[in-house]
């Protein structure tokens, strides 16, 4: 085995690549709205987001996986893609 402190390298995970935040500016037209509303949103806990600060001004940071699930739940159509495609019976 060719390690150093007797660890074998093919054995060690690679390190994960985190996902950034971002501000409003950015997770706001991702979930297609204004950047205050989303802020607003967030103020009111009716949306994944990070608060940044102690003070009544805080800054809201998001991740965009966090909002991409949020938004994939509140599904509010009648329409059923599966049944277009067949795999639904």
């Amino acid at each position: 085995m060719n390690s150093l402190h007797g660890i074998n390298p093919s054995l060690v995970s690679q390190p994960a690549v985190l996902e950034p935040y971002v501000e409003a500016d950015v997770a706001g037209p991702f979930i297609r709205t204004k950047p205050r509303m989303i802020q607003k949103l967030a103020r009111e806990g009716k949306v994944p987001a990070h608060p940044r600060g102690d003070g009544q001004r805080r800054r809201w940071l998001f991740l965009l996986s966090e909002l991409d699930v949020w938004m994939r739940g509140r599904v509010h159509s009648n329409r059923d893609p599966r049944r277009e495609t067949g795999s639904i019976q």
